[in-house]
């Protein structure tokens, strides 16, 4: 399968950034929905798995959610007419944005190499993210661990396929 992936141009590459795309979105929809019983939960996931970005998003959170509600906790409308359809996007944000830096540092041959890196820190985090749901302890929550580790696998797989590509290319470039 893997042999097959490495040999179809640039599906190795897209595979590795919209699984990850699809981990971060599901993620979001668990979080928002209340499928993960607490907001907590989905937060600290979503932490590990757009990490170096989450920081910058959750430091900003405040100040997003603010230019797009203005309303003041002390106004008694307060909630009434907020756009909750925007805290999916403020949460999803960081790790959307580094599905595409990730997809296009797998692109270009001169950052292929930390765009692997890259790929297998986001990818062991994923399925991190995915063992840690389906091991916790409250019950209803472990069967959306499962989506994770599918995610993670296919992550895998993908970074496996552009690694063989890299080596086919280089042993190209050679003759």
């Amino acid at each position: 399968m893997i042999q097959a992936i490495a040999k179809v141009r640039g599906l190795s590459k897209a595979l590795v950034a919209c699984s990850y795309g699809a981990a971060v979105l599901t993620l979001t929809w668990l979080t928002q929905d209340g499928h993960l019983g607490d907001a907590m939960f989905g937060v600290l996931a979503m932490m590990l798995m757009a990490f170096p970005l989450s920081l910058a998003g959750g430091s900003l959170y405040g100040t997003l959610q603010q230019l797009i509600y203005p309303t003041k906790h002390d106004d008694p409308t307060y909630g009434v007419n907020y756009p909750y359809a925007w805290d999916y996007v403020l949460m999803a944000w960081p790790g959307i944005v580094l599905a595409i830096v990730l997809a296009v540092l797998l692109a270009w041959r001169r950052t292929r190499t930390a765009g692997r890196v890259i790929g297998w820190f986001l990818a062991a985090a994923v399925i991190v993210t995915g063992v840690v749901t389906i091991f916790d302890d409250w019950g209803p929550r472990r069967p959306y661990g499962w989506p994770f580790l599918v995610y993670g696998l296919i992550m895998a797989t993908g970074l496996i396929a552009v690694g063989r590509t890299a080596v086919e290319e280089a042993a190209a470039a050679d003759v």
